[in-house]
């Protein structure tokens, strides 16, 4: 962005000194807060969970679908998806519960299927994203989209380094698909990122299986949310950008500076108003120094 200004600048005028130290202080206030954010993944701490432990979260589990190709399916409330491919529990999916010990209908793209590719439109710009991966290989692949604009990229093969052994084979039996990890992982919009579509995609002739989606409008909040950030940092991504995050990264470290932190203060404005008194005092004292000069015309140029 680019914003030309046309001023009659006074250099001995404390207005003018003023007016163009309270420019300053907006523009920069302004370009940090529209500074490109991230998307942050982790891995629930228990091998054996299922589901997300955030509060007001709405679940989707593919339990009312018939097996086979789904189109235009609803979830009421979040948004619909295009197309869904849906199995009977075995031993690469499907997410148990009280009532289903053995497992419940799962998602699955690829695998042989005629659906590779699944989109979620959302009906509101959404912060919050889990779900439950099962049978999980390198070749699952999430994108996060708002207003056709690619968020974050996220691709399974960079989570498979962080799980230990005690997270491989399915957690209602291990001996079934022991080879493979089974995990709840969980997408955090920071303080600037929101996505309005979903997209799941299998990058090969495996399968992408999963269930339980979880979804809420807002980020993880640390002034309306109990506890710390749910889960085991793995990434921070940025687009196609991703870092690598230490499990027990926390604060900035984790979010990528305190200003991306969601819940986290605006800069005071008595703070910024003591920094534009600053830049004019300086400029005064400058002035000071030299000669009385003429009335100037002047153009600034603020690249932000």
């Amino acid at each position: 962005m680019v914003i030309i200004i046309h001023m009659k600048w006074n250099p001995r005028s404390s207005w003018s000194l003023a007016a163009y130290a309270a420019l300053i202080v907006v523009l920069a206030f302004g370009a940090a807060n529209s500074a490109l954010g991230s998307v942050i993944v982790t891995y629930t701490e228990n091998p054996g969970i299922e589901n997300s432990s955030l509060s007001g979260v709405q679940v989707f589990d593919f339990n009312s679908l018939s097996t086979g190709v789904s189109t235009n399916v609803g979830w009421s409330g979040v948004g619909t998806f295009n197309q869904l491919y849906i199995k009977n529990a075995d031993q690469y999916g499907g997410a148990t519960d009280a009532t289903h010990p053995n497992g419940t209908r799962y998602s699955v793209q690829g695998a042989g299927t005629s659906v590779s590719t699944s989109s979620l439109k959302l009906n509101q710009d959404s912060g919050y994203f889990g779900f439950w991966w099962s049978a999980g290989d390198r070749s699952n692949v999430l994108d996060f989209y708002n207003d056709g604009q690619l968020v974050a990229e996220f691709t399974t093969a960079s989570l498979l380094g962080s799980l230990d052994s005690s997270y491989k084979g399915n957690p209602r039996n291990r001996n079934l698909d022991a080879g493979e990890p089974f995990a709840f992982i969980n997408f955090y919009g920071d303080v600037n990122t929101h996505w309005d579509q979903i997209v799941f995609r299998n990058s090969t002739s495996s399968g992408f299986e999963s269930d339980n989606y979880t979804s809420r409008i807002s980020t993880y909040n640390f002034n309306n949310d109990a506890g710390p950030l749910p889960g085991v940092a793995v990434q921070r991504i940025t687009g196609t950008n991703k870092t690598t995050l230490s499990s027990n990264a926390k604060g900035a470290a984790l979010w990528g500076g305190a200003a991306f932190i969601p819940g986290a203060p605006a800069p005071p404005m008595p703070l910024m108003v003591a920094f534009g008194l600053v830049l004019i005092l300086k400029g005064r004292k400058s002035l000071s120094q030299k000669k009385s000069e003429p009335e100037l015309p002047a153009e600034a140029q603020f690249n932000c």
